[in-house]
């Protein structure tokens, strides 16, 4: 199983490479997404979904998924799986690596005892296969669609029988298996529960959701997700630990503006140095810090080696230290930009590298635009 997921990350990854976030039109994606009616199910919803993510996605990389999935459905409809070990708690959370601190107080204290879970394994019943059968039935030849939801049934029927938890805690409303998955929770009679731990833009990728809940940063966030037509009756606004560092207007500050990269090219990282060199040359301490997923540490060094500006290790430095130690937080769109408002801590929207995506930030519904905040330019100027 674990080969078979890092396969579909790494596709994920060169999926998310080509940035269709920001390539396709705010409007296109309405239209396409207005074409849908109202889903009649949880299948529905997910089938909707994976709809909308094959529209992103093109035909011709949807196809391939398609193909290669057929086989794979095949092989996972009798590969057999035994229980190794259970365990009764009433929650897991399967983080996947994201850090328990996007656990929700009020969600903590009301499931007492949890279980991580960052290595998944499966389990595969007869019962399981009868839910499968009802999805091959419904959409028979949306192999890929099927090969994703095969999996997930898989995953969740181990953590059923190995835990027996009240909840299944996930972070995965871009998932399009999550809609099926809060049905499959109801027939095991356990709670199916997403967690925020993320920005969000208007991106049709996160269509049609369901949940039993949806932990959300605030009202900003339903209002978005109701125009993504998400079910309306998910939602709960809770801030948790990962967005509640400190009181940054009281900590020592060693930087005067620290840049959080994402999936920078090349090109944008250049000018991201040469803006970050203006700074430098008014007399402010700078620093970068890469993103632990998508950036590459050699490109980002061999850019950044004679600029004198500090490169942050984010082995050494957690994000909280990050934020806090610097004056200024500045990045295009970040998660970091929300956590750094929450904290007292000033933020500068990046409107220099790539002044086209600063540009439409707004259509995408961007909330930081509409909190307090300055512009890298007049940074640059002033």
């Amino acid at each position: 199983m674990s080969v078979v997921l890092r396969w579909l990350k790494k596709i994920a990854v060169l999926i998310m490479k080509q940035d269709e976030l920001f390539e396709w039109p705010v409007e296109k994606q309405k239209d396409f997404l207005n074409k849908f009616g109202t889903p009649k199910d949880d299948i529905e919803r997910s089938y909707y979904q994976y709809l909308c993510q094959a529209k992103l996605n093109g035909l011709l990389m949807s196809c391939i998924l398609n193909i290669a999935s057929l086989p794979m459905i095949i092989y996972y409809s009798v590969k057999k799986e035994n229980i190794q070990n259970t365990e009764n708690v009433d929650a897991v959370f399967v983080s996947e690596g994201i850090s328990e601190c996007v656990i929700p107080f009020e969600l903590r204290n009301c499931l007492i005892s949890w279980k991580i879970i960052n290595e998944l394994k499966e389990y595969y019943t007869s019962e399981d296969r009868s839910q499968f059968i009802k999805l091959f039935k419904r959409y028979p030849f949306s192999w890929y669609f099927l090969f994703k939801c095969l999996l997930k049934i898989r995953i969740y029927s181990y953590l059923v029988h190995s835990y027996e938890p009240k909840a299944i805690v996930v972070c995965s409303e871009y998932s399009f298996t999550s809609s099926f998955l809060t049905s499959y929770c109801e027939s095991q009679g356990r709670l199916h529960i997403n967690i925020m731990h993320g920005e969000k833009l208007f991106y049709i990728r996160d269509s049609f959701f369901r949940f039993h809940r949806c932990y959300i940063w605030s009202n900003f966030y339903i209002k978005l997700f109701e125009v993504l037509k998400a079910d309306k009756k998910q939602f709960i606004i809770s801030l948790p630990q990962s967005m509640l560092l400190g009181d940054g207007s009281k900590h020592y500050k060693e930087v005067d503006y620290t840049y959080y990269l994402g999936r920078e090219n090349k090109i944008i990282l250049i000018a991201i140095l040469n803006a970050l060199q203006k700074l430098k040359e008014k007399g402010f301490m700078v620093a970068i810090r890469p993103h632990p997923r998508y950036s590459n540490i050699n490109e980002i060094r061999s850019i950044f080696y004679s600029s004198n500006i500090e490169i942050e290790c984010i082995d050494k430095i957690p994000i909280s230290k990050s934020i806090l130690r610097t004056k200024n937080v500045v990045s295009l769109y970040s998660t970091v930009l929300n956590q750094a408002y929450h904290s007292n801590v000033c933020i500068v929207i990046d409107n220099v590298s790539n002044p086209q995506r600063y540009l439409k930030l707004k259509d995408l519904q961007y909330i930081m635009l509409e909190m307090n905040h300055k512009l890298l330019s007049t940074e640059i100027r002033g």
